[in-house]
């Protein structure tokens, strides 16, 4: 960590084994090496535990990101800073205090001192690395092959292009072949002192990274090392293998696949009935469907933010049946999800909890021919969410709490072994720049019938994305379903000294299912439309919803139909199985919150038949 701005010169030499026309590098590959090259320049951030005179003791430890000499922006934090339509918190309030330098570090906390001995700090101040900002200089790629020139162009254009969509990257206009050639140097040759401190006076310079492009099996492996550009030496070298070489299209099962679908053509086509609503005085937070005391019928259950409450449908109209509650008020429920995961024939209710700062999860069961409910596992440190591809047996997902956000590290698989839940295994899941994968608003589903999972999901700003196992995206839909309101505002807090420190929020993201209804497949999924439209767009104000159906083919999605808009955000939504006496039902629970002095809050259940 330097006070200057950190610097690249990226060095593409590509050599292509074979005559393979190349037209361009897979663009999966090329962000997998931005990924990783960010990932080397981790942000640090820190709280200040005590003071003694001009030494801090920082709660930073061996292990992290830091050594002796590194220097760190000193802040002090002051009131939220609150939107003025939204009213929810979007920030606090910073004062730049100057910088301390790191003087030591040990096992579990580091010693700095003041760069300025007049500043004043004090215990639960930040300490923050500077913002890094990285120049890449690229280079025409060479490629061994008898290929026309616009090639070479094109790869050096999509590099530059892919670097220069990053936050901290810049890509400077600067021919480093021709500076070369007029050297008379090789890359190689330049990984010597005199010849770097030459380049320097040309372009500023921290790091040099050598590039090549080979082919094992019919699949691309870019190589690269990553050089010092001061002393020459190797920092870093890996390999990358991609899907296809470049220039060639995989051959695949699904036509989609060889490009992304970005947009859905709407048939006419009538899917569901509307046939009435019931209204709740009530925040509803989330629904989920499922049979809680295994008598054959599925109820609808409902939870608030410190209840959860059981309905059973009947003569179309909701009857509640049975209730849980929280012990009090500090507890906040986040989302439900129900499903059989200890395979005893009941439906286990998972609802994630927040208890003040802290992630406390739980379980309920009901007794096999009754509904009252009763914890079977408390006090869980883990978000949940169960999917249902496509009627399929429910598969129970989680994920932790991090320490800077409310997600962190892998979403895994959890099953039922040995009398307690236990994980089984980490989800596959690429690593994409820019794309960040929740538990919620994430599903996966075998939707070209190849025998792998896609990755379906809503990213933070509502675009549907569809992911092959590799990290190829399928789908990137130019509609946007909507932004849901609703902050996941806490995530593990941490004490140092008497400091907490609570995550940064994120918005919540709806429940995507994947249905069968006869020999049609669809995607489910909320739609919130604001009234703040693109001015706003982290905001939503006075919203609608509305469910929509994707009607899936082989050649992608269709756009099968969007129910009417119903006032409020949609909160939850489920499916109710077919009965003795009544069709398959789908429930849209929609919120209207409270304004105002004396202001109520409104919720509204929605029910629609599925049509024949």
């Amino acid at each position: 960590m330097k006070k200057h701005s950190l610097s690249f010169v990226l060095v593409c030499v590509f050599w292509f084994f074979g005559t393979t026309p190349v037209l361009g590098a897979s663009a999966e590959s090329l962000d997998r090496i931005v990924s990783q090259i960010d990932s080397m320049f981790p942000p640090l951030e820190g709280v200040v535990v005590s003071v003694d005179r001009k030494i801090l003791t920082l709660d930073l430890k061996q292990g992290q990101p830091i050594k002796q000499g590194d220097r760190l922006e000193l802040i002090r934090f002051g009131r939220d800073i609150i939107h003025p339509v939204s009213k929810k918190k979007i920030g606090r309030k910073e004062t730049d205090l100057g910088e301390v330098e790191i003087i030591e570090v040990r096992q579990n906390f580091s010693l700095a001192k003041l760069m300025d001995p007049t500043t004043l700090a004090r215990a639960s101040d930040g300490v923050r690395s500077p913002f890094n900002e990285l120049t890449f200089v690229v280079a025409t790629p060479r490629i061994e092959t008898k290929k026309k020139t616009s090639d070479r162009d094109l790869l050096r254009i999509q590099l530059e292009e892919k670097l220069a969509s990053h936050p901290r990257f810049q890509v400077p206009s600067f021919e480093l072949d021709l500076w070369l050639l007029e050297n008379n140097l090789s890359v190689q040759g330049l990984l010597t002192p005199k010849h770097l401190d030459q380049l320097s006076d040309q372009v500023k310079a921290d790091y040099l990274l050598v590039s090549s492009v080979g082919s094992i099996k019919k699949k691309l492996v870019i190589s690269y090392k990553l050089y010092s550009a001061r002393t020459g030496r190797l920092e870093k070298q890996a390999r990358i293998l991609s899907e296809q070489l470049p220039g060639q299209r995989a051959k695949l099962a699904s036509p989609r696949e060889n490009q992304v679908q970005r947009s859905f053509l709407p048939p006419k086509e009538g899917l569901v009935k509307y046939v009435g609503k019931q209204e709740f005085l009530f925040k509803i937070v989330d629904l989920d469907v499922g049979d809680i005391n295994g008598d054959g019928r599925e109820e609808l259950v409902v939870i608030t933010p410190n209840r959860v409450i059981i309905y059973d449908y009947k003569n179309n109209r909701l009857k509640r049946v049975a209730q849980f509650k929280a012990e009090n008020r500090n507890h906040t429920f986040l989302a439900v999800d129900v499903g059989d995961i200890n395979k005893n024939g009941r439906d286990e209710i998972f609802v994630a909890d927040h208890l003040g700062n802290d992630l406390s999860s739980f379980v309920l069961e009901a007794h096999r021919g009754k509904k009252k409910l009763q914890k079977i596992w408390d006090d869980v440190r883990l978000y949940f969410r169960i999917i249902r591809p496509f009627g399929r047996k429910p598969v129970l997902l989680t994920q932790a709490p991090g320490y800077n956000d409310p997600f962190h590290g892998p979403i895994s698989k959890m099953e039922f072994r040995k009398d307690r839940y236990l994980p089984a295994k980490k989800l596959n899941l690429p690593t994409i720049y820019g794309t960040e994968f929740i538990l919620y608003g994430l599903t996966l589903a075998d939707i070209n019938e190849d025998g792998k999972n896609e990755i379906v999901m809503l990213d933070k700003d509502g675009y549907l994305r569809v992911y092959s196992a590799s990290g190829r995206v399928l789908v990137q839909s130019n509609e946007s379903y909507g932004r849901d309101p609703r902050l996941i505002e806490v995530g593990v807090s941490e004490d140092a000294a008497g400091i907490v420190r609570v995550g940064d929020p994120v918005q919540y993201r709806g429940r995507l299912s994947f249905i069968r209804q006869g020999a049609k497949r669809y995607l489910v999924l909320p739609k919130i439309e604001s009234a703040a439209g693109s001015l706003l767009p982290g905001v939503v104000v006075d919203p609608n919803s509305r469910m929509a159906f994707l009607n899936l083919t082989r050649e992608g999605f269709e756009k099968s139909v969007e129910m009417r808009k119903q006032k409020g955000y949609l909160a939850g939504y489920g499916i109710l199985k077919a009965q003795k006496n009544s069709p398959e039902s789908l429930h849209m629970a929609t919120v209207v919150e409270k304004r105002g002095f004396g202001g109520k809050t409104l919720s509204t259940i929605y029910t629609y038949l599925w049509q024949k």
